[in-house]
């Protein structure tokens, strides 16, 4: 009987070192935008290394934060994708990156002095009926200008686009100046979030997006990996990964764990005022505590800005005064009476303590991140 149980036990690590071989994709978390778009119930492949570039599978390609440009080869390959029905967004702050799909398109790329933080809807009439939108935030020194192809400029400044859009065969092309708008910080913002799902409401329903970040990789430029080739390609690296796969199985059914067992919730915020807490402890000989502050004010400030689109280097006086003027409520005065403090020029470690914990308190109250 026990040499029976025995047999069933392997019998069961081997068919579970199998499936978990073959379902190795799906543990993948990916980033925040790979996490929205599946969220939205798109199929998404983040284009990497690992897999390169299929065209013929996406319905959309996506090109976020590009930091090189695709090769000639890859441009060609793109432009026959949109000809055949595809939809290519890019997306990047990346002058030499864009330059070689933007010259491809007979565009041209505009490098300006000033930075545009918002810019407003060109078309009068709203491109997006379902969740039209007025501005957006983009954060950029690059504008799109036409040489002559018919475009639409969705978002920008003075006929110059930010956001532009065109048809070209059976598909259509998005050139957009910014990486900011669809990053991690830039769809924080309400009217980017607003913009990708417009975006989005454009593709086929259940569409494969093949999402490039960085850089766009093809079989032509994808780097050879010579660890992955002997590991997952040959009959002894193989069978390497499923004796590490079968040793470890063994030992978790022999009753053996590894580490200290975890909660299944864990909460990994730390306060500001257990972050003042160990700082001080640490520099206690030092009297850093100014620096402490000073470190809280601006990323308090910072973060009021953003809310509220209040220039967080502004006076105290006059940032308070903006705040209360886009919206903020202050009846008992807790907020400029914490600001002010935060001021101070002369605090003890208890002070300083204190005003964290005020912070917190304040940050929790206003749902502020």
């Amino acid at each position: 009987m026990k040499h029976l149980l025995r047999n069933f036990t392997y019998c069961v690590i081997i068919l579970f070192g199998t499936s978990f071989l073959n379902s190795c994709d799906y543990f993948e978390d990916g980033t925040t935008l790979t996490r929205i778009l599946r969220k939205l119930k798109f199929q998404v492949t983040e284009i990497s290394n690992n897999y390169p570039s299929r065209l013929k599978k996406y319905d959309v390609l996506f090109l976020q934060d590009l930091k090189t440009s695709p090769t000639e080869n890859e441009i060609r390959n793109i432009q026959d994708f949109v000809i055949d029905g595809g939809i290519l967004i890019v997306c990047s702050s990346n002058d030499k990156a864009l330059s070689g799909l933007i010259d491809t398109y007979g565009l041209k790329l505009q490098n300006l002095t000033n930075n545009l933080e918002f810019v407003k809807r060109m078309n009068p009439y709203p491109n997006f009926h379902d969740n039209p939108l007025d501005e957006i935030r983009p954060r950029t020194y690059y504008v799109i200008d036409s040489l002559g192809r018919d475009i639409i400029v969705l978002y920008g400044r003075e006929n110059r686009g930010v956001v532009v859009t065109f048809e070209d065969g059976k598909g259509k092309v998005f050139f957009i100046t910014s990486s900011y708008i669809f990053d991690e910080n830039g769809l924080w913002t309400e009217e980017n979030a607003t913009l990708l799902y417009n975006l989005t409401s454009t593709f086929p329903r259940s569409a494969h997006i093949g999402l490039a970040i960085d850089r766009y990789v093809s079989f032509e430029t994808k780097p050879p990996n010579t660890f992955v080739t002997l590991v997952l390609k040959t009959p002894i690296g193989i069978a390497g990964v499923y004796l590490c796969i079968l040793f470890f199985l063994f030992i978790a059914l022999q009753g053996r764990r590894f580490g200290k067992p975890m909660d299944i919730y864990e909460d990994n915020r730390r306060l500001s005022s257990e972050y003042v807490d160990a700082m001080t402890i640490l520099y206690q000989k030092n009297n850093t505590q100014m620096e402490i502050l000073q470190h809280i004010r601006e990323k308090f400030r910072h973060d009021l800005g953003t809310r509220w689109r209040v220039n967080p280097n502004l006076d105290t006086g006059v940032f308070i005064d903006e705040l209360i003027s886009h919206g903020v409520i202050d009846e008992e005065e807790e907020l400029s009476n914490l600001l002010i403090h935060l001021d101070s020029s002369n605090i003890t470690e208890s002070q300083l303590i204190d005003i964290a914990k005020k912070v917190d308190a304040f940050r929790d109250s206003s749902n502020l991140t």
